[in-house]
C-alpha cells in the first residue's frame, strides 16, 4: 500500500504517512480559514453593490438574476466558516480512523521515532498557531474575517493541544492493538 515503506520487519510507513496527513490538515486548514475570511469580505462587499445596480436599472430580469446568483452565492460564502470548520474536524477524525483501520502494526521499536514525530508535530502546530494568532489579533479585513470563524479559529489557535491529543490517541491504536500477522507489534 505504501510502496517501499512496508516490509516484514516493521512498518514505519504508516507512521510517516500519518504525520504527513496531520501536517497537511493543519496547513490546509490555515489556508482555508484565510480564504474563507477573504471570500466573506468579498461577498459582503459585492452583493449589496450588485443589488443596488440591479434595482437602479429597472430591469426585472436583471434584478432576479442578481438575486439568484449573488444572493445564493453570498449565502453560501457566509456559511463557509462552518462548512470549513466542520470539514476540518472531520479530517482530524478521519486521521484517527485511518490509523485505527490500518491492519498492520509497526514494530514497538518505532515508538521512540513516533514520539519524536509527535514533538515535531507539536512544534509545527505551535508555529502555525502563532502565525494564525498574529493575523487573528489584527484589525484589518483578514483578521475580521478570521474573528467571524469561531470553530476554525479555536481549532487552529489550540492546534498544539488538539494535534498532540490526536497523535497520542492514534499512537494507542497503532501500537497497542493486537497483531493480526506474524510480524510487527510483538517482541
Amino acid at each position: 500500500m505504501f510502496g517501499g515503506f512496508k516490509n516484514k520487519k516493521g512498518n514505519v510507513g504508516i507512521i510517516i504517512v500519518f504525520f504527513l496527513i496531520l501536517f497537511s490538515i493543519l496547513i490546509i486548514g490555515f489556508g482555508l480559514a484565510i480564504l474563507t475570511g477573504v471570500f466573506g469580505f468579498v461577498g459582503d462587499t459585492i452583493t449589496p453593490i450588485m443589488n443596488e445596480v440591479a434595482t437602479d436599472s429597472g430591469v426585472d430580469t436583471l434584478n432576479d438574476s442578481v438575486n439568484y446568483t449573488f444572493g445564493l452565492g453570498n449565502s453560501f460564502v457566509q456559511s463557509m466558516p462552518w462548512i470549513v470548520g466542520f470539514g476540518y474536524v472531520l479530517a482530524l477524525i478521519f486521521s484517527i480512523v485511518f490509523v485505527a483501520i490500518y491492519s498492520y502494526n509497526p514494530n514497538p521499536v518505532f515508538i521512540g521515532f513516533y514520539f519524536m514525530l509527535v514533538v515535531l508535530l507539536f512544534f509545527g502546530a505551535v508555529i502555525m498557531s502563532n502565525m494564525y494568532q498574529d493575523i487573528y489579533e489584527g484589525t484589518d479585513i483578514i483578521s475580521q474575517g478570521l474573528q467571524e470563524q469561531p470553530l476554525m479559529s479555536n481549532m487552529i489557535l489550540y492546534s498544539p493541544f488538539y494535534m498532540v491529543l490526536i497523535a497520542l490517541i492514534a499512537g494507542i491504536f497503532l501500537f497497542a492493538k493486537p497483531s493480526q500477522d506474524d510480524y510487527g507489534g510483538g517482541i
